[in-house]
C-alpha cells in the first residue's frame, strides 16, 4: 500500500506470516538478548546507562573491517539463521542489497523514537526498508513543509518501505503512549555508507 506522502513511501502490514514474525521476535529476544542489550556510552569518564537497547547485525565483510563499533552501534552480530533469511526477503522485495540491520528494542509505550530523519547515504534516493515485530505501535510522519502528520499503526510483521525523499520531505517518530504494555522491536536496513 502506498502511502499519501509527497515521498516513496510503502507499507506491507502482512510482510511477514504471524508465525514468521513471533519466531523472529523471539529469537531475537532468546538468543541475541536485545531486551538485555542497553546501550551504555562513556561521557565525562563515567559509563552512561541509555534508554536505547540496540544490537547490529553485519556482513562478515563489515564485521572483518569492523567498521561500525559496538560502543556507538551496540553489539554486533554476523547475519545468519532468522536474521539471514529476513535479509533475503527484504532486498527481494525491493531489489536492493544491504550490508547491516539495526535492531531497536521499545519495552513498552514509555519507550519511543522522537521526530527525527534518518541518514541519506544515497542522497534523496536511499531506501530504508523498516521491519515491526510484536506490539504494535504508531508510527507518524510529519511534513518539513507544513507540519501536517500522517500516522498508521505498525503491525506485527509489518514492512515500511521508505525510499525517494522520504528523509528529505519528512520527519518521523514512534510516538509515545503509555497504553502500550508490551516490547516491540523495529529492525531498519542500510547500506555499508551507515554511521
Amino acid at each position: 500500500m502506498k502511502l499519501p506522502l509527497n515521498c516513496a513511501v510503502d507499507y506491507r502490514s502482512d510482510f511477514l506470516s504471524e508465525a514468521e514474525a513471533t519466531a523472529l521476535y523471539a529469537s531475537l529476544i532468546n538468543e541475541y538478548h536485545l531486551d538485555r542489550a542497553r546501550l551504555i556510552k562513556e561521557a565525562g569518564g563515567k559509563l552512561i546507562k541509555t534508554d536505547s537497547f540496540k544490537i547490529l547485525f553485519l556482513t562478515e565483510a563489515l564485521l572483518a573491517q569492523n567498521s561500525h563499533p559496538e560502543v556507538v552501534h551496540g553489539k554486533r552480530y554476523p547475519f545468519s539463521g532468522k536474521m539471514q533469511e529476513l535479509k533475503t526477503k527484504v532486498e527481494r522485495l525491493v531489489a536492493t542489497t544491504f550490508d547491516l540491520a539495526m535492531c531497536l528494542y521499545y519495552p513498552d509505550g514509555h519507550y519511543f523514537a522522537p521526530y527525527h530523519r534518518d541518514q541519506e547515504t544515497s542522497g534523496d534516493k536511499t531506501i530504508i526498508p523498516s521491519i515491526s515485530l510484536g506490539e504494535v505501535r504508531t508510527f507518524s510522519f510529519k511534513s518539513n513543509t507544513n507540519g501536517d502528520c500522517y500516522q498508521l499503526d505498525l503491525a506485527h510483521g509489518s514492512a515500511l518501505i521508505m525510499g525517494d525523499y522520504c528523509q528529505s520531505r519528512y520527519t518521523h517518530s514512534l510516538l509515545q503512549d503509555p497504553k502500550y504494555q508490551g516490547g516491540r522491536i523495529n529492525i531498519t536496513f542500510r547500506d555499508r555508507k551507515f554511521q
